[in-house]
């Protein structure tokens, strides 16, 4: 870097942030760069959150397709009114 592309650069010292100093196509260069860098972060993000949503469908089919599934919810829904109705005065 030379002398004037450093002055155009200074840094913040409480966040440690490099912020550019003067308009000019570093300063564009720059910002292009940002972008771009923050663009992949999204799509990565997207990636990930879209397999973990697969992933917990594709245990709910497995949970849901079994055949223990629905006694195991007729019992526990059943147990759950049980115990409502004998709270209850008479």
């Amino acid at each position: 870097m030379n002398k004037s592309m450093t002055q155009m650069v200074q840094t913040n010292p409480s966040t440690g942030v490099a912020n550019l100093a003067g308009k000019g196509k570093l300063r564009r260069a720059a910002c292009t760069t940002r972008q771009l860098a923050e663009r992949g972060m999204a799509t990565a993000e997207y990636a990930v959150g879209i397999l973990g949503a697969v992933a917990l469908a594709l245990v709910l089919i497995k949970i849901f397709n079994s055949g223990n599934f629905l006694d195991v919810a007729t019992n526990l829904v059943g147990g759950i009114f049980d115990k409502v109705m004998g709270w209850l005065p008479k």
